[in-house]
């Protein structure tokens, strides 16, 4: 899943990683954290470690929650469904 406006691509995360990557996950099957995260929301949550390389590269392009700090030291960023694409391989 490609995140248009950043040029990123989803990929779930463990304590102190990012949403977003450079190259991203491929998925083997339809199911995907975007696809089936909708539940009939409007936008999707990311996260990434305040300070690394993707918060840098899209601090300008994202509104990143610098105001609250969540775990490990995280920030959020809403992001709308249809700015996202599936690239299939």
């Amino acid at each position: 899943m490609k995140h248009v406006p950043t040029g990123l691509y989803f990929q779930p995360h463990k304590h102190r990683g990012s949403h977003l990557s450079k190259h991203g996950k491929i998925y083997q099957t339809k199911s995907n954290g975007i696809e089936t995260g909708n539940y009939g929301h409007k936008t999707f949550r990311i996260a990434c470690q305040e300070g690394s390389q993707i918060h840098k590269l899209t601090k300008d392009i994202l509104n990143w929650d610098e105001g609250h700090r969540y775990s490990y030291g995280q920030i959020y960023a809403e992001t709308e469904f249809t700015d996202w694409v599936k690239e299939e391989i």
